[in-house]
């Protein structure tokens, strides 16, 4: 659903609010906080007064957008935008489109993040042939980028840097802009990156999860989790923790050391998932914070799971955004 369809079917404030009534309460408006059906007509504010409890009531009221100061179409415009991004956007982004604060655009999409989050929790066990693999987010500079240690000396450069610099140019980088100094930096499993596990089945949904530590038996609870270990055969890579998979359900390794696919036979669907992970991490959000990591983990899931038709993502979060709360 994009922004000109958006404009289109909801050009007003209005035509938003009754759209989010329709959703919540069917086609008769009820209060919000006893049920009534026995309202004035609608306010200046888009609001009504119940005659029943005499309270102020409207569409929002006890739902993820009990206490939002923006109006619904702004809302819609979000939804919108992010829905429409298959890599995502940056709050940045998010903040220029519709005309918000940065820590307001934030805010938002984090909301959004959190109620796709429920994707992993709904997503039916996964079957068929399914694959499994890890990757790492962060925590990994390479050497050669990493300030500890005194790079190898180039003596081409070496002559070129005196002779501009005797020219009066100055290299040194901003303060601002330097990396920072990691010592004892590895990179892959045993880092302090941080390591998030997907499962997908070929041509079918993903799951996946940040994890704390890369054991068998995490490994293990997350195939039982998420897998029809009965009818299914997975694929790994040939890391020790997926060695004893066997046990619980019929398992293929592909030794990555001597091929990455035989005869159909690979893990090439994870990877393509992790592909845009890592893409949109690197390309739209540069950097993640551990405890934000599940929220973007969430968001990509959602996207790719929807990658088919953008416009059910965009309706379903509406959905969401509008469900009663539990009191």
């Amino acid at each position: 659903m994009n922004l000109i369809e958006i404009s289109d079917r909801f050009p007003t404030e209005l035509s938003c609010i009754e759209y989010a009534e329709n959703i919540r309460f069917g086609k008769k408006v009820k209060c919000a906080y006893c049920g009534s059906d026995k309202l004035s007509v609608r306010r200046p504010d888009y609001r009504h007064k119940c005659f029943n409890c005499n309270k102020s009531t409207s569409v929002t009221v006890n739902t993820e957008l009990h206490d939002t100061r923006l109006p619904l179409k702004t809302w819609f415009y979000a939804v919108s935008v992010i829905t429409d991004a298959k890599k995502g956007m940056s709050a940045l982004q998010l903040q220029r489109n519709i005309s918000v604060s940065y820590p307001t655009a934030f805010t938002m999409y984090h909301k959004l993040r959190e109620l796709m989050m429920q994707e992993n929790k709904g997503t039916p066990e996964l079957e068929g042939i399914v694959e499994m693999d890890e990757t790492f987010i962060g925590g990994k500079p390479r050497k050669f980028n990493n300030p500890c240690y005194e790079p190898k000396r180039r003596s081409e450069l070496d002559l070129l840097l005196e002779k501009y610099e005797n020219e009066g140019y100055d290299f040194s980088p901003k303060e601002s802009s330097r990396a920072k100094c990691k010592k004892d930096s590895k990179r892959g499993r045993g880092t302090d990156a941080m390591k998030v596990v997907g499962i997908v089945e070929r041509n079918g949904n993903v799951v996946a999860e940040v994890m704390e530590t890369l054991s068998y038996e995490n490994l293990r609870d997350m195939v039982k989790k998420y897998v029809d270990t009965k009818d299914s055969v997975l694929i790994t890579d040939n890391y020790k923790g997926y060695n004893s998979m066997k046990k619980i359900i019929d398992h293929i390794i592909i030794d990555h050391k001597e091929l990455y696919s035989y005869k159909g036979m690979n893990s090439n669907s994870i990877e393509s998932f992790w592909a845009i992970v890592e893409r949109g991490i690197m390309g739209q959000y540069h950097s993640v914070s551990p405890e934000k990591l599940p929220n973007y983990v969430a968001e990509f899931v959602y996207r790719y799971n929807n990658r088919k038709d953008t416009t059910i993502m965009f309706y379903e979060l509406l959905e969401r955004l509008l469900e009663t709360k539990n009191k």
